[in-house]
């Protein structure tokens, strides 16, 4: 039955497609899906066409179809109703400050306020057949246990980029099935996300022996913000954020993750110091005032923004052309959802730089490492795969390290960039006969292969080692 409210949308992407009909065939059979697909690769758009089929198959059946869609942030609420609004879909909302109206059969609602118990009596009269959860990895909560006993008999979908909970808690104890879309690596190889560069500190680095040794965490399971702040908001700590930033990424568009609200200043202070457009937004700046930071950002009239967890979840600047991580974490849905703002392809931006001042991929991998998100859904924790992820399908991998710091000695190297073209095993044994048989010069290669000269260099050194 559900299964035949899936239309074709020829607005969709052809994975989106896919995922619609996956899910509306699930819920044939149970009443709870969870969909995982990575940041960036269009959740919003996915469930605004399910949104759009549903009201089709109320008006067919002469039914009143209500659904709800629930988020936790107000930037996520109005990013929702925007998206609705695009594609003429009439909605409510129910968050603090705004006006109601719920005789609207489509309703976006904030989870704070629809699950107060001031307003539980008539949330309920909103009678909802369909549930829609954005960023459903929060959905353990007991605010969201609410929904279920509100609404019993409603079909729920959960969507999130990663079905994990620090505690290692699973979400099948409230979602009977959970859909996988593909993994980051293959959205890049099929160019639905951005090729990255990725540079950090070395395992070995000062800074890395120094967080390794927090024993402070807070009730999530987290570091603690003081514990944090002594270790990473410090001058030398911030030269190396700031000397990392001009040498890889300066007069690029960016955002920096920090530890807290004074971090943030400490990092805005000196970075303006040395002629940086930047600004802080934090969970205590005005509605207004982040609005037009927002704004004046997207526009290219800010540099970069940094912000204390403001722009993890849901945030939707395609252009970001860089990522600076400040703030170790132990979270792997904050890694993710934080790098994953900068993966969003644009026609200008051919790949995004990742300044990992934390060695975060140390703990997590990189961006698009293999994650086994069906055991992370279980509570299960998996066993390490050895596979930290690549860039993309065709990557160079180097140790070589950079150059020092001004300050402190630990030093950024390379750990992963995008090559220029693909490399085959054909490519190998050619360019083996070509320099070491035929003893044609780098420049003349470079010219066959269409790489640049350094790129060939490493070939040959690398199939030097294995002969």
């Amino acid at each position: 039955m559900y299964k035949e409210i899936s239309r074709l949308d020829r607005t969709l992407r052809s994975y989106q497609q896919d995922a619609k009909e996956k899910i509306f065939s699930a819920w044939d059979e149970c009443n709870n899906v969870m969909f995982q697909m990575p940041t960036g690769t269009g959740k919003t758009r996915l469930f605004t066409s399910i949104i759009s089929d549903i009201k089709a198959w109320s008006i067919l059946r002469s039914t009143d179809a209500k659904i709800l869609i629930i988020a936790h942030r107000i930037e996520l609420i109005e990013q929702i109703s925007e998206n609705l609004g695009k594609y003429g879909i009439i909605h409510g909302i129910i968050a603090g400050g705004k006006d109601r109206d719920l005789s609207l059969p489509v309703q976006v609602a904030s989870i704070q306020t629809i699950t107060h118990h001031t307003n539980e009596s008539a949330a309920r009269e909103l009678k909802a057949n369909f549930i829609i959860i954005d960023e459903a990895h929060h959905s353990i909560a007991n605010s969201y246990r609410k929904l279920w006993k509100m609404f019993p008999d409603a079909k729920v979908l959960g969507v999130t980029a990663t079905p994990w909970r620090m505690n290692n808690r699973g979400f099948s104890e409230m979602y009977d099935r959970l859909i996988l879309s593909k993994p980051i690596k293959e959205f890049i190889e099929e160019g639905w996300l951005a090729p990255y560069d990725y540079y950090s500190i070395k395992e070995s680095s000062y800074l890395n022996t120094e967080i390794s040794n927090i024993d402070q965490f807070d009730i999530e399971g987290d570091y603690k913000t003081a514990a944090l702040e002594t270790v990473v908001d410090t001058s030398r700590i911030r030269a190396q954020l700031l000397d990392s930033y001009l040498k890889y990424a300066k007069g690029k568009k960016g955002i920096i993750y920090s530890i807290s609200r004074k971090h943030s200043d400490h990092i805005c202070n000196e970075f303006k110091q040395a002629g940086v457009n930047i600004v802080r937004i934090d969970s205590l700046t005005p509605r207004d005032e982040r609005r037009l930071y927002v704004k004046r950002f997207r526009s290219g009239l800010i540099d970069i923004i940094v912000n204390v967890d403001i722009f993890s979840e849901g945030f939707d600047c395609p252009d970001i052309e860089f990522i600076q991580l400040a703030r170790p974490t132990k979270s792997l849905v904050k890694y993710i959802q934080q790098v994953g703002r900068g993966l969003r392809p644009t026609a200008n931006k051919t790949r995004c730089l990742i300044l990992d001042n934390v060695g975060l991929h140390l703990a997590f991998g990189l961006p698009d490492a293999d994650q086994d998100w069906e055991k992370y859904f279980e509570g299960e924790v998996p066993s390490p795969s050895g596979n930290n992820g690549s860039g993309c399908a065709n990557t160079q991998i180097t140790n070589t390290p950079e150059p020092s710091f001004e300050e402190g000695n630990d030093e950024m190297c390379l750990i992963v960039s995008k090559e220029e073209v693909s490399w085959s095993e054909h490519d190998n044994e050619l360019l083996k006969t070509l320099y070491f048989d035929k003893h044609c010069s780098v420049a003349v290669l470079s010219e066959v292969f269409k790489m640049k000269e350094e790129q060939i260099l490493e070939k040959i050194s690398t199939i030097s080692q294995s002969i």
